[in-house]
């Protein structure tokens, strides 16, 4: 597989992509924003900025510290994360327009956790992680409350689905090594010569 290439945003002022209106709808469907109103959303989208990528060119670089959400608005990407053992990409997802990524850079200072890479030329809106803070210390404590609320349980639903995934793989693993448990005390059991059916033994 070959590396992405480097980043090569360039700004594309779409009037159709910048509609506030169609841009809050957008943003509805990211789970941390569904308490926010449309006219808040509203608002949040206005002050992100659109970005236009060629095929190939990377969104995010993994271990770059960056942040910040995206929302794809055409086009499509793949997630690419780097293999510890062998150093190379991997690729974890394919999205297509509708999809999100990086959110939870809206949070910490942790660097980007994979790579995004453009699939065909792509429309991005992005939403600076200060940018966002900034929005949230204005619209006063009632919307922040609603916020984090939202983000608590978009945190608890996640671990839940965590422990369920984690629960499935740890079944599978265990059938499978009965399975192979099996299967080696089946090839390791002794077979009776035809000299031991001849004498007796």
């Amino acid at each position: 597989m070959t590396t992405p290439s480097t980043p090569n945003p360039v700004r594309s002022p779409d009037a159709a992509l910048a509609d506030p209106v169609r841009g809050a709808a957008r943003l509805k469907s990211i789970p941390i924003f569904a308490r926010l109103t449309d006219l808040e959303l509203k608002k949040l989208y206005t002050m992100g900025e659109l970005i236009k990528l060629k095929a190939k060119a990377n969104a995010v670089i993994e271990g770059e510290p960056t942040r910040g959400v995206f929302v794809l608005l055409s086009g499509t990407v793949s997630v690419y994360k780097t293999d510890p053992a062998t150093g190379k990409l991997s690729r974890l997802a394919f999205l297509e327009e509708g999809s999100h990524f990086g959110e939870l850079s809206l949070f910490d200072y942790a660097p980007r956790s994979a790579t995004v890479t453009a699939e065909t030329p792509c429309v991005l809106f992005h939403l600076d992680a200060d940018e966002f803070r900034q929005f949230l210390a204005n619209e006063g404590d009632g919307m922040q409350v609603r916020f984090y609320r939202t983000c608590a349980e978009e945190l608890v639903e996640r671990f839940r689905k965590l422990n369920a995934d984690y629960m499935t793989s740890q079944h599978l693993l265990w059938k499978y090594a009965m399975r192979r448990g099996e299967e080696t005390s089946a090839a390791a059991s002794p077979v009776p010569s035809v000299r031991r059916a001849l004498v007796g033994e």
